[in-house]
Parts: C-alpha cells; structure tokens; sequence
C-alpha cells in the first residue's frame, strides 16, 4: 500500500487454522507477535513450525510490555476472551504496511463464555452467567460498513488463496527528524519556558523526538535526566538517544521518580516521559529538579488520563511563577510517523473506544460553553440499553476522560458487562451534560463477612462493605445494599453550576427503598472532599497508604437512605473520627491541613459526644484559663492545647478559610508553622501565641 496504512483481517477456524494463514500471511515479515488470553495453545502449535525463534507470543495480562514497541505483525485472538486494552495498546505498535488480524471461532462466538470476562464482575457472577454486551458491540463495530477488516475463512469454509504480505522496508536507523519534530525540538532548545508539555497521539514520534534531543543536550555538555514510570516505557527513546552518541559511549542518564525526587543535583534539562502515569504530587516535585523540565505523555488512551493530565497539569504549570519568558509551552506532534495518515486502522479503533479527541483545547474549557436554558432531563442506562444509545456512549466516556480519572477502553467493557452497574446521566438537549456511574454493592452472606473480617477472603468487587469490614471491623456492614458512585463527572463548561449535586439528588430518589447506603471512595482533595461534604456525605474511613495514580489517600463516605442507616453512619463516623484524631500523630503527619479541617469540621459534634480526645477536663480548662489569662508557657500545655484544637474543629468553630485556624491546626498536630504564620501576617512566636490565646477563650466560655 503506497498510503502506509496497516492491513486489516478477521480469521476464522480452529487455532490450527488461523495459525496456519497468519504465517503465511507474514512469511516476509519479522517478529509476528500472537496475543490472547491464554496462549499455551499457540505456544504448543508453534514449537512445530519454529526453525529460528523469530515468534513471539503474550497474554492480554503481558501487554503493556509491549508499549513502545514496533512490529510487522500481530495476531489478537478474542476466541475465549476480548481485551478492549490489548487491541488498543497492540494496534498502536504496528508499523504502515504491516499486519493487524483479530481471531475469530468459526462458530457462534457471541454464546461463547468469555474467560478475560472475570476481571470485570463482582462476586459471585461468573462469565458463564452473563450476557457480553461489549461482544456485541464490538462485533457490530468489526462488521461496520467503516471496519477496515477483511474477513478470511480457514479451513474448509477458505474461499480465496492466501498470499503472503509484501516485506515491508527497514526501520532508517537515525533516520532525519520531521519538520514537526525539527520544530518542537527548536522551540525546546530555545529555552524560553521553564516547563514544556508535549501531548500527542500514539505513533507520533514522541520518542525519537525525545531521544534525539536528550542526546544533542548531552553533546552541548548540559546537565540532563531522564525519567518514566519504568525502563520499559522508553525502549524507543533509549535507541535514538544511543544512535545519536556513539552507543559505546553512551550511557542514558535514567533515573527513577523517586530517586530523581531525592537527588540533590538541579539539572538543566529533565526529561519526563509517559508522564500522566506518574502522580501528580510527584511530578510538581520533579518540576523543580531542573532549568527546564519536558512532561510528554499519550494523550488518551492506553496507559491513563492523558486528557485528565493534560487540563489539572497544564493548569498548574501555567500559574507557576518563574523568571523565564514563559511558565509553560505545550509542543505538539499531529502527524503519524510509524504509519500513513488518515489511517483506517487507527480511526477504527479510536472511534470503537472514543479515544479520538482532537479537538481537545486544554486551555479554554469555557469556549464552547452551552446554554443551560435549554430542556434538560435525566436518564437512566444498563448493559444492553447501550447498544441501542452509542452517542450516550460516545458522551459518557469524554466526560469521564476529561475528568480526573485513569479511563481506559476496559472501562467500556465494565460499564456494559457488570451487571452491578448502571449509569445515570443529566441530559440538555439529549446530550450528556454530566454522568455518575453506580455499582451495586453488599448484602453479602453472614459467612463470606466473617471471612472477610478475618482477612482470609477477598472477594471480587464490594469495595466499600469488604473495606468496612476488613480495615474498620464493622461486624454487620456486609448485610446492608450499597450504591458506590464509582465515577462521577460533568462536562467542563458546566462545572460549578450544580448538575453534579442535581445528578445525585436524582440518583438518591432513584434510591429510595432500594439500598440502603450512598457511598463514593475517592482520592482525597480539598475540592472533591467539600463536594461530597455538601452533598450530605459522611467520612467513615480514610485509607493508610497514597494511592499510586494520585498520589492521595482514599477517603470513604457514605450517606444513609432510611432511619436505621442514618443511626448506623452516625456510629461509623464517630468511630472513624475517634481513631483519625489518633491517627492523625500517626500516619497522616503529611496529610494537607485543609482536608485534615474538612474532615474535622463538620459541626457534628455537641460537647456532651465529643470523643474522648478531644474533651476537656475541668484540670484541663484550667490550664487553658492560665495560659490565656495569664502567663502559663505554651509548651507546658501542649497535650491540653491540642485536645482544646481537636474539640474546637469538631464543635464547627474552625474554618479552612482562616488561615489562623489552620495555624492552630498545625501547631496542635506539631506541625511546621512558618508558611501558616506568614500567611496569617504574624510577625513571630510572640504574635502567633497572643492569637492563640484569643482563639482558645472559645472553650473557656
């Protein structure tokens, strides 16, 4: 093909079969790759047909390792199990001219239990005990009149010869940057941002670029490094980079996040690659290890929220100060370099998984802003109910993608799959203006609880009921019904016009009679913490390690729907509270003041029920009385100072807003006080105490 654009084919028939035209159809080509679920039949039908060790084969579980690999060829049969993140991830690895085919059984496949289905349901669904609604729908898409897949039969049903593919042309070593690259790497070296973000499609160039501009950086003797969430992820940029130098020579200054993090050099040049699978505390960080930093990640899809990273990140960057021209500049790579243009394969599988986002604009949200004058009404899907509503489909997956959540193609088939889900959406004009995704969660068996509470099981799903047993040892919380908002967002126009709360009040009338608790886990910011607060929300249990994609501890909330729920939040909570104020000196000394009040704050509490930590004894409002009134040494009434603190929060009569509250805050917990103490414009310790003093007089009244 003159265009470059891959070749597209569906084969049918036993393995033996398929196998058999997927040789030939490569005989030219090196290093075919054969992916599926479980490969042991392709391992054993291979030894036989293997004179050199030019194949290769993975698991759907081994596929990541192969981003930012090329092949000729690759095989994905979905016989006994589909992986929406395996087509995505292996179709973006195949180079122009080259071979994509997808296996397929010669008999009904539809019926066919689904083995890769498992990773998807809650106890105790089985894939033999569910209707794929995702093979339907992406069968539909494979037979769609824009599928660039040609069907060829094997075996007896085989109607056409086949022929091999012609080999396709080696891979130019060191080959001439792109006019795009050229100029992407002069505006880099330039130097006239302290941080630049290059955001682009898979098959772009983005390594090479990256590679090749580490390399001439390292030739002008500049201070650079390097760093990915692993080596693997930069096997491309490692090639150029060595090609660039003498590969003798040349050693990539690679360092892992943490270890760059810890390193006392400032670089000239740091060079972040696959960065929105990094947390974003951790890549604030980075940005001030060097002169310049480059943030390049994928822009949707495959491996985390590329978008998501793109409109929190971009943000940031943009309002950082700096002494250079610009805080930030965004590169971009538009046209495909490892195929042709307008590919059929690509535009395939960016319309079957909405991945596509061109028009993407992370800097004016607001520019396409749409009247909410407009007819508005909500809706209600399940499962099938999609197949029959593939533009809802199409609207629910950009609003979770431009939300702050790793979405990724499996995400398509859980939401039609499980069938513990269900979605709600507020609707303007028939066009999804905010979602909220639902699972369906607990009434667990009286023994599976005790199992659970012991540690010794672990079942698949139930998040909130097996966390409230397991880590909380609420004895009874797996025979209550659970509705987790699992995802929940709302397109960026119309964010802070209430949609969100309005979904939610939608979905607790929904509700009414049907479970017992809302609930949602999520990663722990200000932001979202004061949304679910507002929302009638209460904590019940905050997780003791940050997760990994936000770099936040996972805070749990629930809201109870009848009587005898409300009196059991009420419990939970007060448990909660009473062990987070201990934990607080514990396990959370770095967990951000702001949530530590807004979790604290809730005017809950009346005097007579604060937890024991926090209420006062007649001794120790004496104490209070003579380091306020006269001349008691703060440091003698440190442990009496922070229980006066604690029942100050919990009695609603500290705000996050003040910023001498939050230095209250900071002081009892033992905290650094000298960035509140500026803030506050408070001149010493002198001052900072004489404001205490004033804030205490509320417990002595």
């Amino acid at each position: 093909m003159s265009d470059n654009h891959r070749h597209c084919f569906i084969l049918k028939g036993s393995p033996r079969e398929v196998l058999s035209d997927f040789l030939r159809l490569c005989e030219n080509f090196s290093t075919p790759l054969i992916a599926a679920h479980d490969v042991s039949q392709y391992d054993e039908l291979l030894v036989p047909s293997l004179k050199t060790k030019q194949f290769k084969t993975c698991s759907f579980k081994q596929v990541r390792q192969e981003l930012g690999s090329n092949h000729d060829a690759i095989l994905v049969d979905l016989t006994h199990g589909v992986s929406a993140s395996a087509l995505a991830i292996l179709s973006g690895t195949v180079r122009g001219n080259g071979l994509f085919a997808i296996a397929l059984p010669d008999v009904e496949w539809l019926s066919m239990a689904d083995q890769d289905l498992s990773r998807y349901l809650p106890w105790p669904y089985e894939p033999e005990q569910v209707t794929s609604h995702f093979k339907n729908y992406l069968l539909d898409k494979l037979q769609d009149a824009t599928s660039p897949f040609k069907l060829l039969l094997s075996g007896k049903n085989k109607k056409h010869s086949v022929n091999p593919l012609p080999a396709l042309k080696p891979i130019e070593p060191n080959a001439q940057l792109t006019q795009e690259q050229a100029e992407a790497q002069s505006c880099l070296f330039a130097e006239l941002a302290k941080s630049y973000v290059l955001i682009a499609p898979r098959g772009r160039g983005k390594s090479t670029l990256l590679g090749d501009s580490l390399a001439k950086l390292v030739k002008e003797g500049k201070r650079v490094a390097i760093t990915a969430p692993n080596l693997d992820a930069i096997v491309s940029l490692k090639s150029r980079f060595e090609q660039v130098l003498d590969q003798d020579k040349a050693t990539l200054p690679f360092f892992a996040p943490d270890a760059l993090i810890s390193n006392s050099t400032h670089w000239d040049f740091l060079f972040v690659d696959e960065a929105s699978m990094i947390p974003l505390p951790m890549l604030i960080e980075l940005n001030q290890k060097a002169e310049h930093c480059l943030f390049s990640t994928t822009d949707y899809g495959y491996e985390g929220a590329g978008k998501g990273f793109g409109i929190r990140f971009c943000h940031y960057l943009e309002s950082q100060k700096t002494s250079k021209t610009l805080a930030l500049q965004q590169l971009t790579l538009s046209l495909p370099i490892r195929w042709g243009g307008n590919d059929p394969l690509e535009n395939w599988i960016n319309d079957c998984f909405f991945l596509a986002n061109p028009e993407a604009n992370f800097d004016a949200p607001n520019s396409t802003n749409k009247s909410m004058t407009k007819p508005t009404n909500f809706s209600h899907l399940t499962g099938a109910d999609w197949l029959e509503n593939t533009n809802l489909l199409a609207d629910t997956f950009q609003l979770l993608v431009s939300a702050h959540y790793q979405t990724s193609p499996d995400n398509l088939r859980w939401v039609l799959d499980d069938p513990s889900v269900s979605t709600y959406l507020y609707l303007s004009e028939g066009n999804a203006q905010s979602v909220a995704i639902i699972t369906e969660e607990g009434n667990l068996p009286s023994s599976l609880c005790q199992e659970v509470m012991q540690g010794k099981r672990r079942p698949r799903g139930h998040l909130v009921p097996q966390s409230l047993l397991a880590h909380e040892g609420v004895e009874n919380a797996g025979q209550y019904c659970y509705w987790r908002i699992s995802r929940i967002a709302t397109e960026q126009s119309q964010q802070n016009k209430g949609l969100a709360s309005q979904l939610l009040t939608h979905i607790e009338t929904a509700a009414n009679d049907r479970c017992d608790f809302l609930c949602s886990s999520f990663a722990a910011t200000p932001d979202v913490v004061s949304f679910w607060l507002k929302n009638g929300y209460v904590p019940v249990r905050l997780g003791t390690a940050k997760d990994q994609a936000s770099g936040s501890y996972s805070l749990m909330m629930v809201k109870p729907t009848t009587e005898h729920a409300t009196k059991l939040a009420y419990k939970w909570q007060a448990r909660f509270i009473e062990q987070f104020l201990i934990n607080l000196l514990l396990q959370y000394t770095d967990l951000s003041t702001d949530l530590v009040m807004l979790i604290l704050g809730q005017k809950y509490y009346q005097q007579n029920e604060l937890p024991v930590l926090a209420k006062l004894s007649s001794q120790d409002l004496q104490d209070i009385e003579l380091f306020v009134e006269h001349h008691r040494q703060f440091d003698s009434i440190r442990p009496v100072f922070l229980k006066a603190t604690l029942s100050l929060a919990l009695t609603g009569q500290l705000t996050p807003k003040d910023p001498t509250h939050q230095l209250l805050i900071e002081a009892a917990l033992g905290r650094n006080t000298e960035h509140s103490r500026l803030k506050a414009q408070l001149s010493g310790k002198k001052a900072m105490h004489q404001t205490f003093k004033k804030l205490l007089t509320q417990t002595l009244k």
